[in-house]
């Protein structure tokens, strides 16, 4: 194997730890959310027994809104976090590559013939 071929699995390697990485921590964002999410849910229906009239349920209902829009919100950011992330790791990866990239075994071109000089004829 040449040193370009290895060179690039190990590029291709990085690029795919990358992207892994990228999908691990959007995972993990996806369910810290849901989670959240969750237990905003689990409050609001407990609480909702204790309500005596519907300006406070409108209340409530609003402040809900209000913290699920946030948690979206938060999720959004830090989706567009990990997506920015990972995206300015594999620009620096991709320049790095093309950088190294030797593309001569691609484009073989044949080498100019020199043409000999005639040696001039030695005196006698």
């Amino acid at each position: 194997m040449s040193t370009n071929t290895n060179t690039a699995f190990e590029e291709v390697k990085k690029a795919q730890e990358i992207i892994m990485g990228a999908i691990d921590k959007s995972t993990r964002a996806n369910l810290a959310s849901i989670e959240k999410l969750m237990e905003l849910n689990k409050q609001n229906f407990s609480g909702g027994q204790d309500l005596s009239n519907p300006a406070d349920f409108v209340a409530r209902q609003s402040t809900a809104f209000k913290e699920y829009a946030e948690q979206l919100n938060q999720q959004f950011e830090t989706l567009t976090s990990i997506g920015n992330e990972s995206r300015e790791q594999l620009t620096e990866l991709s320049q790095e590559f093309s950088k190294n990239l030797d593309l001569s075994s691609f484009f073989q071109f044949p080498q100019p013939e020199t043409k000999a000089k005639a040696k001039p004829a030695a005196k006698s």
